[in-house]
Order: C-alpha cells, then structure tokens, then sequence
C-alpha cells in the first residue's frame, strides 16, 4: 500500500521561513570559513585555544541569562490570538525585562570577579581584561538573542537576515583587518565581535520597538518564570553538553589541544547550518499549527524527524570524509584536528534530534523533565571528559559530547512518548545513523593518491542514500515530500 504523505497542510510559509533562517544560518559558517585560515595562521594553538574559552564563556553566561525567557515568550506568546495583540505585547515586554536585567547582573559579576573567572576559565591569572571584554558582549549578545526570537516568533525572518549579514560583515572585516594589518590578537577579536553585538542588538530592537510597547506583567513574569526557570538547569546541561569539554581539555590537555579541537568544531559548525535554519522555523510553525489543530501537529512532527535525521545524516557524513582534505587547505598546523570530526557531528545530529523531541514536552508544559535528563546527561558527559581526555585527548572530549547527547536524546524520546505519544519512526533513524556512521570510517582512512580519496567518499556519500532506500529508512514517498520542500524553499524568497 502507498504511504500518504503527512506533513502541514500549508508548507509554503515553512519553507519561506527555512529558506530565510537557512541564509542567515550560512552566515556563521561562512565567517568560520573567511576567518579560519587567517587565525590558523596567524595565531599559535595556544592562542587560538584562548580564543575558543574566551567566546565559551560569553556563550555559557548568555545561555545562563536568558532564565529560560526565550522559550517562555513563545510559548506565553501562542497563548493568546491575533485578537489580543496588546497581552501579546505584555509577555514580550516583561520576557525581555527579565531577561535584560539578568545579563546586566552577570556582566557587573564579571567585571568585578575577573581575575577569579580568569583562573577558573583559563586555567591562570592575568587574563582579566579578556575577561572584562567578554563581559561586556553579555548584554549585547542577550538582547540580540531575544530580539531575534521575538522577529522568529512574529516571523520576520527578513529583517533577522539582513541584520546578521551586517553584524557578522562589520565583525569578519574588523577582526581580520585588525589582526593581518594592526597585529591584534585575540583581544582585538572579542571586541570585534562586541561592536558587532552591539550594532545588532541596536538594530533588532529598532525593528521590533512595536512588540515592545507593552506593559510590564507580574502576572505573565510568574507564569513565565514558573515555565522558564526549570530550563535553567537545562540550559546548563546544554552548556555542559556543548562546551564544557573545552575548559575539561584546557585543565587536563594543554591550550594546544583546545585550540585543536577548537578546529574540529569550527568543521561540524557547518552542519549546523541546515539543523539550526530549520528547527528555528520549524518551532513556532508547529505551536502555531497546534493551536488550529493538534492531531495535524503530531503527525507533522512525527514525519519530520525521519526527514531530519536524513539531512543530518547525509550531511555529517559528508563533512567527515573529507574533513582532513579541507583541514590540510585551510589549517595545516592543526594536523590531528580532522579525527575529532566524526563523533563531533555525530554528536551535532544527537543535539538536533533532541531538539526536536522537545517541542512535545514543551506543548504539554512539563519543562521539569527537560531540566532533570539535561542535568543527569550532562553529569554523564562531564564523568566522560574526565575519564577519556586523558587517554584519547581531543577524541575523547569528542565521544564523550556524542555520548551525552545520545544519551539525552533517548531520554527525550522515552518521556515525550509518554507524556505526549507522538508517530515517530525510531527504526528509520537508528538505520541511518548506524549507515553513516559506518561509511565514516572511511574518512579515518589514509588513501592516495587525492584523486582516488575524493572518489572513493563519494561513493560512500551515494551508498548512504542507496542503503538507506534499500532498508527502507528513506522510501520513495519521502524523498518526494522531501523534494516538495526543497523546492518550496526554492521558489520563495526571504520575508
């Protein structure tokens, strides 16, 4: 019997959305491209590692000062109509509030510890002013991270696109001028990336001044902080997942290290590019379709994670067979960076898998459990760092991040079927994780000559799509609803 396709009803503003979240996604890679071989050259493994902990942090204290707003608005947000657009604007104005005053206390704490965040962070004193630096982004960076989600939520996804294609120029052009031309280092860095903050956040509140022009709501701050707050432990754990692998490596590796695997990360960033436009597009789509008609919501979203784990599959596969090709091009100092590839985006497919089973948890307002399987993985994967690091190095740090997010992918798949059961196909996405997996290997391989390495990946990257039509992952039904929404994305434009 055919399968019938199941998916929203209306796919264009999905795909006009991805399309739009996907160019600005392509953004951050392509920064990571334009300025990686110059930092890799200029810059020691030490120095480079510096870097990696210093915009760490800035990223661990913006996670932290968020108080789990971001999610909170949007889903406070889709608890009234386009009727009620004046409640609509209280729970924007008191989530940004909140949220605001929480980074400006965090970035005064740092100021003021410096030197005690230097040595915890670093591993030594004397660092301060990086510090005082990364401090004052806090702000910036929280208020361009709100302000994003309020464009995502009321979906302007234009005025998101062309104010990151801005900040991220102003940043690429000062950091590299400054550091080819003016002799900067990593301290020249950060505050390029703090004028580009600024300019951003400057920017996105200008366009959203309307969803602003609310009133202040203790009624919505408790509702919303009951909501949010049991996400803080989450966000840690997400922060423990995602970067703490980093500063285990600084205190039991060496800078070099980090700055190797530093690299490492810089490569499986790319994947995030496709998973990071289409689960921003994808979440408030499906609360939407939700709120019209559930039962639609749920087999949306069943679908979806097949198709997701295919372009994450197929994608990271591609990126760990030849990411000792394009580490030699644009970083030959960093020679043994390619091997933490694999389990990285590996990891990066885990992440998105788990990002995605939440949505289901989030729907039935049962937030609690996100925080207690994120604290339990974490705690895995921080007993996994300190065990594999020092054996394996960067490979370690890098199995142990996959460990843990596969750990709290199940996790998320086992509560959200029980909390709200939802048509998922597990058998099609362990198949193609294990399929990609597998041919990564061959990445690992020392074949010559280049000719012959090149076509040999290929041909692993088309016996993926072959195997995974065989075993029946991928059936014809799906590559076609596949190809609808790609050409979709095609035949619209960003707005």
């Amino acid at each position: 019997m055919a399968e019938a396709p199941v998916g929203p009803a209306n796919p264009a503003p999905l795909a006009r959305q991805t399309l739009a979240y996907g160019l600005t996604g392509l953004i951050v890679p392509l920064v990571g491209l334009i300025t990686l071989p110059v930092f890799a050259r200029v810059f020691t493994r030490s120095q480079y590692g510096i870097l990696e902990l210093a915009t760490t942090t800035g990223t661990v204290v913006v996670t932290l000062t968020d108080l789990g707003m971001m999610a909170a608005t949007l889903r406070s947000f889709y608890d009234y109509r386009d009727e009620q657009e004046p409640e609509r604007r209280n729970v924007v104005l008191t989530g940004f509030l909140t949220t605001a005053a929480a980074a400006l206390t965090a970035a005064a704490l740092m100021i003021l510890l410096r030197e005690q965040v230097s040595s915890a962070v670093f591993g030594r004193a004397g660092l301060g002013t990086i510090v005082v630096l990364v401090a004052l982004t806090v702000p910036a960076l929280n208020t361009w991270r709100f302000t994003s989600e309020v464009m995502r939520i009321r979906q302007q996804a234009f005025y998101y696109f062309a104010l990151s294609v801005v900040a991220a120029a102003i940043s690429t052009v000062l950091g590299v001028v400054g550091v080819l031309a003016f002799d900067w280092r990593v301290k020249g860095v950060i505050v390029a990336g703090l004028i580009a903050a600024v300019l951003s956040a400057a920017g996105a509140l200008f366009v959203i001044r309307r969803s602003l022009a609310g009133r202040f709501s203790r009624t919505h701050q408790r509702a919303m902080l009951a909501f949010g707050l049991p996400l803080v432990p989450s966000a840690l754990s997400a922060w423990a997942l995602a970067l703490i692998d980093r500063i285990i490596l600084a205190r039991l590796g060496t800078l070099s290290e980090v700055g190797q695997y530093a690299i490492a990360n810089r490569i499986s960033m790319l994947m995030m590019l496709g998973m990071t436009a289409f689960l921003f597009a994808l979440t408030p789509f499906l609360f939407s379709v939700y709120a019209e008609d559930p039962l639609q919501e749920k087999a949306a979203r069943g679908r979806t994670l097949t198709y997701l784990v295919f372009i994450l599959s197929i994608s990271g596969l591609a990126l760990t067979l030849y990411a000792k090709e394009v580490l030699d091009i644009v970083a030959p100092k960093f020679d043994d960076a390619y091997l933490a590839v694999g389990p990285l985006v590996l990891g990066t497919a885990a992440n998105g898998i788990a990002t995605l089973l939440t949505t289901g948890i989030s729907i039935v307002r049962r937030t609690v459990y996100l925080a207690v399987f994120g604290v339990l993985c974490a705690a895995l994967n921080i007993g996994l760092n300190v065990a594999l690091i020092p054996p394996f190095g960067i490979v370690g740090a890098a199995i142990a991040t996959t460990i843990g997010y596969g750990a709290l992918a199940i996790s998320y798949y086992w509560i959200s079927q029980r909390l709200y059961p939802t048509p998922y196909e597990p058998s099609k996405v362990l198949t193609m994780l294990t399929v990609a997996s597998l041919l990564a290997i061959i990445g690992l391989l020392p074949i010559e000559p280049l000719g012959l390495a090149i076509a040999v990946k290929l041909a692993a990257l088309g016996a993926f799509v072959g195997i995974s039509w065989l075993a029946g992952a991928m059936t014809r039904t799906e590559y076609r609803e596949l190809r609808r929404f790609v050409a979709g994305m095609l035949r619209v434009a960003p707005g």
